[in-house]
């Protein structure tokens, strides 16, 4: 995952939480979901994933002050099998759901040693990784994976069909912090685009089409993305987020992504209720806990080591996150002008006052 580079504010991790439950709950959501969703939204923005992590606040605040996303749910869970578990999310906000998935989750699987949950009636989660990511620090491996209406182009197709339907996967490891993949089966997901649109920079190539199914790298020209793989190996991609599509959809009793109205409005005047997938695994119920650690170690000490690409290096999945993460635990978390602009507007609506930040220029 390339870390986008940001020209706005900086501030510090602390502050920004403060502010995006604060204006969460200005805007009527209760503590419990204020809560999960500043833990969501600024622990991806503290690793560097910009793209779902406090710019999403603006929009969350609009579908809130809507009636898209319930301020209150009353979750419900349930055990449908020994090992199996279910979030009915009241139509509430995706991160509080997800993370009560994982709790239950991590309950179920110290009893059984592995475990899947399924939501139900749920909305937008942000970046799946932060619950995976919840799983491994309680000492668990975890699978997670989200649906969402169409924004990407079948293979061959020219019109969109697929959500972006991310996958992540994290496990403990021995002796740093777990080691955490969190992806789109899109080329990239389709939030990217819009922070290119708000940074004013291209997009990459062959990830993005335009009105006409033309590849562009025009952000603005932007309408719908190409699936993991490009114009000539997209069918992989479209893989993933069929398999991806089937959990949250068939398993969870919600719509397919391509029969779900627009998550993005700009009507916002009901909920659309998207469905969440979770595996937890506990290690020490397979071949056991020190053989498994062990081989993870030997594994990721030999990757890393592996000889690298002129000016490349060689990392683990998650590598890059946690650097940037000690980056931004130094220096503060950037947050792109437009994204600060809108905060403010938001907070001086709700007279709630700004953290203190600094002006940043992207870094190289």
């Amino acid at each position: 995952m390339p870390i986008e580079a940001i020209e706005g504010k900086r501030a510090a991790e602390a502050d920004l939480r403060r502010l995006v439950a604060g204006l969460l709950g200005a805007a009527g959501a209760d503590a419990p979901s204020a809560a999960a969703v500043a833990r969501a939204v600024i622990d991806a923005s503290a690793r560097g994933v910009d793209t779902h992590g406090i710019r999403l606040i603006p929009w969350y605040l609009e579908m809130l002050e809507g009636a898209r996303i319930n301020p209150r749910p009353t979750l419900t869970v349930s055990a449908t099998a020994s090992a199996v578990g279910h979030v009915d999310a009241d139509n509430g906000f995706g991160h509080l759901a997800s993370y009560r998935a994982i709790e239950e989750g991590c309950r179920i699987a110290a009893g059984t040693g592995i475990a899947a949950v399924t939501v139900a009636r749920s909305s937008h989660h942000g970046a799946t990784g932060v619950y995976t990511l919840e799983a491994a620090r309680r000492g668990f491996a975890a699978i997670g994976m989200t649906h969402a209406d169409r924004l990407v182009v079948p293979d061959g197709g020219r019109e969109p069909f697929f959500g972006t339907n991310p996958i992540s996967f994290a496990i403990p490891a021995p002796g740093e912090a777990p080691l955490l993949l969190d992806m789109a089966t899109s080329a990239i997901p389709f939030n990217r685009v819009i922070l290119r649109r708000d940074t004013g920079t291209p997009l990459p190539p062959d990830v993005a089409v335009d009105a006409r199914g033309a590849t562009t790298r025009d952000p603005h020209e932007a309408v719908a993305l190409l699936p993991l793989g490009g114009a000539a190996f997209g069918y992989k991609g479209a893989g993933l987020a069929a398999m991806i599509d089937i959990l949250c959809s068939a398993f969870t009793g919600m719509l397919h992504g391509a029969a779900m109205e627009p998550l993005g409005g700009p009507d916002y005047g009901r909920p659309i209720p998207i469905g969440h997938f979770f595996i937890l695994f506990r290690p020490a119920d397979f071949f056991g806990a020190e053989t498994c650690y062990a081989r993870l170690a030997a594994l990721l000490s030999d990757l890393r080591s592996q000889p690298s690409a002129p000016g490349r290096k060689v990392m683990a999945p998650g590598d890059l996150e946690k650097a940037e993460a000690d980056r931004r635990r130094r220096d503060g978390i950037p947050v792109d002008a437009a994204t600060w602009d809108a905060l403010a507007t938001a907070a001086a609506r709700h007279g709630l006052p700004l953290p203190p930040a600094t002006d940043t220029r992207p870094h190289a």
